[in-house]
């Protein structure tokens, strides 16, 4: 089995580690109250009757590591057929006289719980804490057996395994052992609400305590972040028979919580009986207040907007599962990406997972396991409505009090959201007021809002998903003008969909995941000015791509089911899922779409990059827009960088959501393409980075003019034409196409030019669209030439299939350069996705150059859409299923998802190499460092690379789309007239000098 050893590590690596505040938890007498279960258990998938009494195991047990899922790991589960964990525990001598209890931090879907035989209880639901009382049941100092049943359900409200099309059945959260005081406060509940002017705060603290008891004391302790203690005027309550308790407190001028400013207090509350410490804990407090003023959000009164995400826990070898190696990544990616939300779509996260947005500074939505109720469910999970169903409401609520229970002393969390793009029932107006009655300082989303009737409250803020381009929509009788609303906060919580359903074009030509960012650019541009407008996540943060074992069967059959009226063969072998929808993989390796998404969502919009040369002693001053909720742009740090010299900048005082002017002293400028403006927050982590370009006063020009006569020879079948340095083009008279070029005594195949003009088609399915190719099938008609001694004139004249005539008109000169006019007939009145001129190559090429211009003005150097380039055509690594790949995304040469589960393999083009480059103004195939054939734009032209049957398949486009996008993001939708021309120009490289490093 390939790399087992390698991948069985790092998942016992991943998986046994829990985070845990230092020193957070005390219990008297016992050394450590909490002790994780992790790890190697024991699984049988057709247990024998009575397993539960069973201490001695067969072969038949098989061991798996949890958390995990279980076909992740090669162990096959079906629907509603139960299966069994067994787990040895040892019970710590010094957990004598205490309350044991077993906590589970997610088992899907349904459970049941014995130790050492005896039945403890069961649960519904996958995702959220749950524990089980285990004391009169185990002995101190001894070993128990630990058994649970699990069944993943088919007609759990979660959907969770029919969202991931397979079985995710299994423990998929943490396990732990958890020794507690007889009695100890319970059920902790922190609340800090500001005066009026947000200057002050009333800190209350509140809870229950197990039991009742006249000698029991509870008192706190406050500290700030460099362990100073806060003076508390109430810092204890004693007892006089009653479990209840409530300490307040005014805390005058606190450090305030929110996204940027994540300052934190600890909290310390201890419990003691006659006079003896019997427990402890330590809480992290954010000062901060949620309110609704009108259609506003408002943080600590602070109008807010979100820009955010939606992410589900995945693992790429565990699936379902959360680690915190994972978690701290996704978190610090969120901010490196100038998110400042995200949306727990459709799950509650771990306690960890907030913990770190707590620390961090990230809004989170938190969203209870109910999805798909009454919608959007295939058959098979059943029934599809349970939105009123009596039967259900227990797993509705149980869950939902489970989440909110666990989660509300989180200042991160300021959204409940009780479902995602259900149908309205009693179910969920049961959700709503519950949560309205336990917490009131946040408000509860709902999804779909609108087949909710007029007449019932069931939403605080309005929920909405997919707008177009212009925030203007109507989704069930609920309407929204230009990302705003005015009865409410209405945030667009899916949002700005990543491409995937669209697998040709996704696979074709990666650039559509770089077109992508405009549409979430002009959407989070026109919600942060709109009246009502919250804000949006994109759908989604991380691919949903389960990479099953290969070994693993049921493909198809009881797993892996491949759905047409919803993905239509998305998927090819066992990685499947609902396809590449995140702006990061599983591994988290970043895609085009992460730094799109940190320019449109960046907080500092720089309003112009391009300017007039500056006047020598004169300041230059750039617009400047603050996006951010609460910080002035005067607390970042500027740089300047000009020709490598880094000068640091005054940062001007401009308040959030506000404009002003950013000023460049009088200085020498050095005028050249390397001039940068950087903006770094107080973490020394860039925000953004714009390139300063000016204004050139004429275009630049790539290549000499021809100085020598172009020969020609001539037989029955070809035309040549000698170049300079004796390059030679020969033309194949029955085609009119150029057929081969020879340098050097070298000769290199082509072919073309080739019409290439493709339309959108039928739609199958979302955003899957059948492309319509009308350039096959050349027939010639017309082949003429003539020669005027610098260069040869030629016109080929023919038709494709469909009665597509075309002319090509080219002009050849001695020094290479080929200007190609063409002008088609007859051109279908449907959507265009490309329009322009094929060549075919020999694979005679290996690296490829382009310079461009660009919809940002600043890209990395290695990002796929980089104003500048040079690119390998093929990686040396190659990819290996299941095994972490050790290269970047753009170094890809295949999905697993969408191309089945073979490893990748040598020369087959990089994703960046056989990505579109638009707006080139040079575009250049090279061989052995030394430009071979180069496209020449103004701006105005596409190129892009292919690869078909051993042969490279080189475009030139003057006009593309990417017509499959949907889910209201941007398209241009070009139709064209029924005739069309346009030009572009090649050059074939007639010198042996390297031109190019």
């Amino acid at each position: 089995m390939r790399n087992t050893l390698i991948i069985v590590i790092s998942i016992l690596f991943l998986a046994s580690c829990k985070h845990q505040e230092p020193n957070s938890h005390y219990v008297d007498g016992v050394s450590n109250p909490e002790i994780n279960l992790n790890g190697i258990w024991k699984i049988n998938t057709n247990p024998p009757e009575e397993f539960w009494t069973l201490n001695t195991l067969n072969e038949e047990w098989k061991e798996v590591q949890v958390p995990g899922e279980c076909a992740m790991q090669g162990v096959s589960v079906k629907h509603d057929i139960p299966f069994a964990y067994k787990k040895n525990i040892y019970i710590p001598e010094d957990y004598y006289g205490k309350r044991i209890e077993i906590q589970f931090d997610g088992v899907y879907s349904y459970a049941r719980v014995w130790v050492n035989g005896k039945y403890i209880r069961d649960h519904s639901g996958g995702f959220t804490e749950w524990v089980c009382d285990i004391t009169p049941f185990v002995e101190p100092g001894e070993t128990a057996m630990l058994t649970l049943e699990v069944t993943d359900k088919a007609d759990d409200i979660s959907y969770a395994s029919g969202y991931a099309k397979h079985q995710i059945g299994g423990i998929l959260g943490d396990v732990n052992l958890v020794a507690l005081p007889n009695n100890y406060p319970d059920d902790i509940t922190i609340i800090t609400d500001f005066d009026e002017n947000f200057e002050h705060a009333s800190f209350v603290v509140s809870g229950q305590t197990k039991k009742m008891n006249q000698n029991a004391e509870l008192s706190i302790e406050l500290f700030d972040s460099s362990n100073t203690k806060i003076h508390l005027d109430n810092n204890s309550v004693s007892f006089n028979n009653d479990s209840v308790f409530q300490i307040s407190n005014l805390i005058e001028h606190p450090l305030k919580w929110d996204a940027e400013h994540p300052n934190l207090y600890s909290l310390e509350v201890s419990f003691s009986e006659n006079g003896q410490l019997k427990w402890r804990n330590t809480y992290k407090v954010g000062f901060r207040e949620i309110t609704i003023d009108g259609n506003k959000l408002r943080v600590n009164g602070k109008k807010i907007k979100l820009r955010g995400a939606c992410r589900h826990n995945i693992h790429p070898l565990l699936g379902r599962v959360s680690t915190p190696e994972y978690e701290l990544q996704d978190v610090l990616l969120a901010k490196e990406a100038n998110m400042n939300f995200i949306r727990t779509s459709h799950y509650p996260p771990t306690e960890n997972f907030l913990r770190l947005c707590d620390e961090y500074g990230i809004y989170v939505e938190d969203e209870t396991a109910v999805c798909f109720v009454g919608s959007h469910r295939t058959e098979e999970y059943y029934p599809g409505a349970s939105e009123s169903n009596p039967d259900f409401t227990s797993r509705y609520m149980t869950q939902l009090e489970e989440m909110v229970t666990n989660h509300k002393n989180h200042p991160s969390v300021i959204l409940w959201s009780i479902g995602n793009e259900n149908s309205f029932g009693t179910n969920f107006k049961k959700s709503y007021d519950w949560v309205k009655k336990h917490d009131n300082t946040r408000p509860v989303i709902f999804s779909y809002p609108g087949k909710v009737p007029d007449s019932i409250e069931a939403y605080d803020i309005l929920s909405m998903h997919y707008p177009g381009i212009n925030g203007n929509m109507n989704q069930y009788g609920k309407v929204t003008n230009d990302f705003g609303y005015s009865d409410m906060p209405v945030i667009f919580d899916e949002w700005a969909h990543v491409a995937c359903y669209n697998n040709f074009t996704v696979m074709e030509d990666p650039n559509i995941r770089s077109f992508w960012g405009q549409s979430l650019d002009s959407m989070w541009h026109k919600t942060f000015d709109s009246d009502g407008g919250l804000g949006g996540a994109i759908w989604g943060m991380i691919d949903e791509t389960f990479m099953l074992p290969d070994s693993l069967p049921g493909f198809n059959d009881w797993w892996g089911k491949i759905d047409k009226n919803v993905i239509p063969a998305a998927y090819s072998g066992n990685t499947v899922g609902y396809g590449e929808w995140g702006i990061i993989d599983t591994w988290r390796r970043k895609k085009p779409e992460f730094w799109n998404t940190k320019k449109a969502y960046s907080p500092v919009k720089l309003l112009k990059t391009e300017i007039e040369y500056p006047v020598e002693g004169e300041v230059t001053k750039l617009p400047l827009y603050n996006r951010f909720d609460h910080t002035n742009i005067n607390e970042l740090t500027i740089h300047l960088i000009d020709s490598g010299r880094v000068e640091k900048l005054i940062a001007p005082d401009i308040d959030p959501h506000t404009k002003g002017l950013l000023h460049i002293p009088a200085r020498e400028w050095k005028h050249d393409k390397h001039v940068f403006i950087e903006f770094i927050d107080t973490k020394n982590k860039l925000i953004d980075k714009y390139k300063l370009k000016f204004k050139a006063t004429e275009d630049i020009k790539y290549y000499s003019d021809a100085i020598e006569n172009i020969l020609i020879e001539e037989n029955e079948n070809l035309l040549v034409l000698i170049c300079e340095n004796q390059t030679r083009i020969s033309f194949d008279k029955n085609t009119g196409w150029i057929s081969n070029i020879q340098q050097e005594s070298k000769d290199y195949a082509i072919s073309g030019p080739h019409l290439n003009l493709r339309t959108k088609g039928n739609s199958i399915i979302y955003s899957y669209h059948k492309i319509n190719d009308y350039g096959k099938n050349w027939k010639l008609n017309k082949f003429d030439y003539k020669n005027d001694g610098k260069s040869v004139s030629l016109v080929i004249a023919g038709e494709y299939d469909n009665a597509i005539p075309v002319e090509y008109k080219l002009i050849v000169s001695s020094n290479g350069e080929i200007l190609i006019q063409y002008q088609v007939e007859n051109i279908p009145q449907e959507i265009i996705r490309e329009v322009g001129i094929k060549f075919e190559l020999e694979d005679a090429y290996d690296a490829l150059s382009w310079e461009r211009d660009s919809y940002w003005s600043y890209y990395p150097d290695d990002h796929l859409s980089s104003t500048m380039g040079a690119e390998l055509l093929y990686s040396n690594i190659q990819k290996q299923y299941r095994t972490d790949p050790q290269k970047d995304w753009n170094q890809d040469t295949k999905s697993f998802y969408y191309s089945g589960t073979k490893d990748e393999v040598i020369n087959q083009l990089t994703n960046i190499a056989k990505s579109t480059k638009e707006n080139i103004r040079k575009y250049s195939l090279l061989r052995n460092e030394q430009e071979m054939i180069s496209i020449y734009g103004s701006g105005d032209l596409s190129g892009r690379l292919n690869k078909v049957e051993e042969k490279l398949h080189l475009y030139v486009n003057n006009q593309i789309d990417y017509i499959d996008l949907s889910w209201g993001n941007y398209q241009r939708n070009i139709v064209l007239n029924k005739t069309y021309s346009n030009k572009v120009i090649i050059k074939i490289n007639t010198h042996s000098n390297i031109l190019y490093k």
